[in-house]
């Protein structure tokens, strides 16, 4: 079984990250979700809906199974690829001088390839939603990696497996992707010759890009030109 974690420090008390994590408003707003549901007994549903400009919304659902408040919450976390739901674990720990460390493990993903490719969106993800939290208790911009303001491919990513490379869930409406006719389901095994072995090779790129560049997508079946586009919010 695979597992992934991450931790982040957070410049405000435990109590009020506590606060953040647990009251739907404030996920809503540090998340950016469209609709949400927040457990707060065991056997509770959480729900997360995302709209990431596709034309399926991307959606989180889980059970709260053991919760510390202030402390810590387990969840069962549904992941498509998976006979059996994945454990996910929030502990929140609060550090001399001030300021809390959120730390989130996520176990339990099978060796399935839809599970794989999940495991590998997780494992990139985990680490921006903690920074979305961070940057809404601190008051500052969300950083996504190098920047503020990534150009803009159009892509949604399901994830990457060394066999398929990066699989596509969905594409922008409208997109520089949908242009070229990237759609669900494609294969992009590199991009300008740099194969894509995991999350993070697409994110390493996109960092170092720039908007109104030419780039070649090599897909399973053929390559496209892609034009990217600016940051939009």
């Amino acid at each position: 079984m695979r597992e992934t974690s991450t931790e982040r420090e957070i410049k405000a008390d435990r109590e009020r990250v506590w606060a953040a994590w647990t009251d739907p408003k404030e996920v809503r707003a540090w998340l950016n979700l469209i609709d949400v549901e927040v457990p707060a007994e065991p056997g509770d549903a959480l729900r997360w809906q995302f709209n990431r400009g596709g034309r399926v919304d991307l959606v989180f659902t889980a059970v709260l199974r053991e919760v510390v408040p202030g402390e810590s919450c387990a969840y069962d976390w549904d992941v498509p690829g998976n006979d059996e739901a994945t454990r996910v674990t929030v502990e929140f720990v609060e550090l001399d001088g001030g300021g809390t460390k959120v730390r989130l493990r996520h176990t339990g993903f099978s060796e399935s390839l839809r599970s794989r490719l999940e495991f590998d969106a997780y494992d990139h993800h985990w680490w921006h939603y903690l920074e979305r939290l961070a940057a809404y208790l601190e008051h500052r911009p969300f950083q996504f990696h190098k920047t503020l303001t990534p150009p803009k491919t159009g892509i949604i990513p399901l994830g990457v497996a060394a066999e398929t490379g990066m699989v596509v869930a969905d594409v922008a409406i409208n997109s520089a992707a949908e242009y070229v006719g990237i759609k669900p389901g494609d294969e992009i095994r590199a991009i300008d010759g740099v194969p894509l072995k995991e999350m993070e090779d697409f994110h390493r790129w996109l960092d170092d890009a720039e908007a109104g560049q030419t780039s070649t997508f090599t897909l399973k079946d053929r390559s496209v030109d892609l034009v990217l586009r600016p940051f939009t919010s």
